[in-house]
Parts: structure tokens; C-alpha cells; sequence
């Protein structure tokens, strides 16, 4: 709907009513200022003041004191506005209220196209939906899409999906309910029932997408782009992560390597699953390697058993069993009575064992056992060379980010 109720002749600002008219203008002029209970309208758009300066022939009204301007269900408010009958433009720099339908949007500096419904506002804005709030340096609204982009140290909070978003840089579309967050992107997700922070799940890469699934209520995360998740005593690292908030469950793509206290795991692909905010199993899925440090005093020194495909499966305790399957083989470090003593390498159809307070236990090779020792002295300083093929030098773990608090909003 324009501001004009329908296309045609530019309609003028007619000033309805004021206490007084002052003057009318230097020289004769068109120009003319009105005080007290000022009410005007042009088509569809209404307003009113304290004081009023209208410019008939520029068709322009310079409105301060209480300035409301309204059309349909939208409401602005502000110390002061400039409107421009000729555009449908309305400009505060003094600061800005937009009320739509329950939605609230507040800033410094504001400036509102009537005939387009479109508008962009500057310096501290903050807009307040019913489950959403979003703070950012400017924004710009879509009023007839419903949709908004926000720039500039954006956070937003998702109260009904438990959610903290941060960014650079958001897109939000109310009726595809699709946050889209652009550079240094954050997420902070919890179940509703979640009181520590060990059940928070902290996402961070270039872009994130949060999008309602297609079978039922929940939210499924997309990030891609240098992505870091930390969970608990979980993290890792990829170029792609899908996350569905339902399930809990997590699957990594491109060069996704994977911590869970002591232990690493990579792989083509990983995917994580969780029940009841507990982690449940992990499963590695082409060229996969489950990694420990064998000797703290010699960090690049790694226990590894790789495989096609490898699973770890988690206990209640701090026990977890390890399975992998398809041209298994096994990298161990030996010690006897305290001293180094070479490596073993075995090759099986299948490898398990039991991972006990992050050390690998009970390993049982089975299937095509062959095997191979390396004494200690062509170990020492050549431990780059006795690294399965698919392996990659693991970086730094991701670490947590606490989530938002209302004092990080203070600008």
C-alpha cells in the first residue's frame, strides 16, 4: 500500500488542525509554522506533534515534540522527523520507534520510505519481536517481506529456541523463520531444561544458516567455512556441520577432525550422536583415524588405530569402546618399565578396544593378523614417518566462548 492510496498526482500534506498559526513566511513565502495539538495527513499517512513547519509548495513538513506518524498498523515515533510528501520519506536523527504489529524497532538515527514500506536505521538499534531481540549497528527493514538485514556487531537472541546468535553481519526472514549470520559467525544453543554450560553447544565459522527443519518444529543449524564446535569435553573442527537441535545430532564434512577428552578422531565424514544432552557414539566414516598422544614428554608421538569406518560408542563412566572395520591398522608406542622401547604395527580385518581414562586397553585384532616391530633406536626422531597415510597434524583444539550476557550489549 503506498502512501498515496493509489497512484496518480503527488497528493499534498494537509496540515488538519493547531492551537495557532505562526506567520506565513518571510517575503510571502508558502511556508508556514503551526504549535500546539498539530494533527496532518497525506493519503493513507497520518501524524502529529507539538509544532509544525510546512513548505506547501516543497510540500514538505519539518514536525518536533512528540512526533507520531502512522499508516495502518505501523507507528513511528520520535523528538523530531522531516517528511517529504513528495517521496513518502520520513527522517529522524534524533532518535527513532518503530511499532508494527507487536514488533518494536528502536535507534538513533532512522529513515522510513511510506510508499515502499522499506527502512534503514543507524546507531544503536535494537528491535524487540515476541520470542526475538536483535542488537546491531544498522539495520534495514522489509516491511512488506517481513525481513531484515543487520550489520555491524550483531546480536540476536532466540528466546523460544534457546538460542544466541552473533555476527557481522544477519539476515532475518520472519516468514521463512531463516537466521542467516555472515562473517565471524557464533551460535549458542541449550535445551530448555539445560542449566551448565557443559550442555551449551558453541558454533563458530564463516557463515551460519538456523532454518526450522522439514518434519517437525525443531531448528537444524548449517555452518560453513573454518568451523569450530565445542560441547562439553567434545570440539572440532571442519569446513561444513549440519546440526539438528532435536536429535543432537552433528555431522562434519570436509576435513573434519574431532576431540573427545584425550582422544581425536578424523575422517572423511564424522557424525555425532547424542540422546538426553549426552553424548552417545561417535562414527568415522572413510580413511578414519582415532589418534592419542602416547607420551606427553614427546607429543609427536601418536597411538593410532585407523580404517575404513570407525566407531566409538560411550559408557557412562569414562569407559568407551572403539571398533574399526575395513584394512584396520594399529601405530602403538611401547614402554617397559618406564622406558621408550620402539612401536608395533598390526593390520586386521578389524581392531576393537576399550578406551579407559583416554588410553587405549584390551586391543584385539581380528581377521588377516599381520604384524610388524620397530625397536626404539629407528624410532627416536623419525616419529613423522610412522603416521597412517590419511593422517593430519591436529592444530590447536577449539575452546568454549561463554554466551552473550546483557552487559556485552552495552555500547
Amino acid at each position: 500500500m503506498l502512501a498515496q492510496d493509489e497512484m496518480g498526482p503527488e497528493i499534498p500534506i494537509v496540515l488538519e488542525h493547531a492551537d495557532s498559526l505562526v506567520g506565513t513566511g518571510l517575503g510571502g513565502t508558502s511556508v508556514r509554522t503551526f504549535v500546539g495539538n498539530v494533527r496532518f495527513s497525506q493519503g493513507n499517512v497520518t501524524g502529529q506533534c507539538d509544532r509544525a513547519v510546512h513548505d506547501a509548495a516543497r510540500n514538505t513538513v519539518e514536525l518536533s515534540g512528540s512526533v507520531r506518524i502512522r499508516q495502518k498498523t505501523m507507528t513511528i515515533s520520535a523528538p523530531s522527523v522531516v517528511y517529504d510528501g513528495a517521496t513518502s520519506f520520513a527522517h529522524a536523527n534524533r532518535g527513532i520507534r518503530v511499532d508494527q504489529d507487536g514488533r518494536i524497532i528502536t535507534s538513533v538515527h532512522g529513515d522510513y520510505d511510506l510508499q515502499r514500506h522499506i527502512a534503514t536505521f543507524h546507531g544503536n538499534v535494537h528491535v524487540v519481536d515476541d520470542t526475538v531481540r536483535l542488537w546491531s549497528d544498522s539495520l534495514h527493514y522489509d516491511r512488506d517481506r517481513d525481513s531484515m538485514m543487520a550489520m555491524g556487531r550483531v546480536l540476536i537472541q532466540d528466546s523460544i529456541n534457546h538460542s544466541w546468535f552473533s555476527a557481522n553481519a544477519a539476515r532475518r526472514s520472519a516468514q521463512t523463520a531463516i537466521i542467516e549470520l555472515l562473517g565471524d559467525a557464533r551460535v549458542w544453543t541449550w535445551s530448555k531444561d539445560s542449566t551448565t554450560l557443559s550442555d551449551t553447544t558453541y558454533i563458530q565459522s564463516d557463515v551460519v544458516q538456523s532454518l526450522p527443519s522439514p518434519t517437525d518444529g525443531s531448528r537444524v543449524v548449517l555452518a560453513t567455512g573454518n568451523v569450530r564446535l565445542v560441547r562439553g569435553t567434545t570440539a572440532a573442527v571442519a569446513g561444513r556441520l549440519q546440526y539438528v537441535d532435536e536429535t543432537g545430532r552433528i555431522d562434519l564434512h570436509e576435513a573434519p577432525t574431532v576431540w573427545s577428552d584425550s582422544s581425536i578422531l578424523q575422517a572423511v565424514s564424522i557424525s555425532a550422536e547424542s540422546s538426553a544432552g549426552a553424548l552417545q557414539q561417535v562414527i568415522g566414516n572413510g580413511k578414519a583415524i582415532l589418534l592419542s598422544v602416547s607420551d606427553s614428554l614427546v607429543p609427536i608421538r601418536y597411538d593410532q588405530i585407523g580404517g575404513n569406518s570407525i566407531v566409538m560408542r560411550f559408557g557412562e563412566d569414562s569407559t568407551r569402546t572403539l571398533q574399526a572395520t575395513g584394512e584396520a591398522v594399529s601405530i602403538t608406542y611401547r614402554r617397559e618399565s618406564g622406558l621408550r622401547k620402539g612401536l608395533a604395527k598390526v593390520v586386521a580385518d578389524t581392531i576393537n578396544a576399550n578406551i579407559i581414562d583416554g588410553s587405549l586397553e584390551d586391543v584385539f585384532w581380528l581377521g588377516g593378523v599381520s604384524g610388524e616391530s620397530h625397536p626404539e633406536r629407528l624410532v627416536t626422531g623419525r616419529e613423522a614417518e610412522f603416521v597412517l597415510p590419511s593422517f593430519r597434524e591436529p592444530g590447536m583444539r577449539p575452546q568454549f566462548v561463554p554466551v552473550p550476557s546483557r552487559q556485552s550489549l552495552l555500547r
